[in-house]
């Protein structure tokens, strides 16, 4: 986007910036963007993660589950997105990936 160009004014002590109507719904438009709801981005974020590491590690979720501790149900959900893990499955899940916790 070319940058639009900006008259700048003084109302008392704050400084206002006067651009084109045509700039400013693009800017507007641009910045609102599609709507992401941050529960569903961060589930799919964390079971996008936790499926790379597993491959990573060349594991199947059964042996990941089992040394977790967890179903391979419950982590099947989670890699998919769709579960709500608690802090401690994630970290069961981490220490079975050999990660840091």
């Amino acid at each position: 986007m070319n940058k639009p160009k900006v008259q700048e004014m003084q109302v008392g002590r704050q400084t206002f910036c006067l651009v084109k109507k045509s700039d400013y719904v693009k800017l507007v438009h641009d910045a609102e963007g599609p709507y992401v709801d941050a529960l569903e981005f961060t589930r799919r974020s964390i079971g996008k993660g936790l499926r790379r590491d597993r491959l990573k590690a060349g594991l199947k979720q059964s042996e990941v589950a089992a040394k977790a501790g967890i179903r391979v149900e419950t982590l099947s959900r989670l890699e998919s997105g769709k579960g709500n893990p608690t802090v401690a499955t994630i970290k069961a899940i981490c220490r079975a990936l050999g990660q840091k916790v």
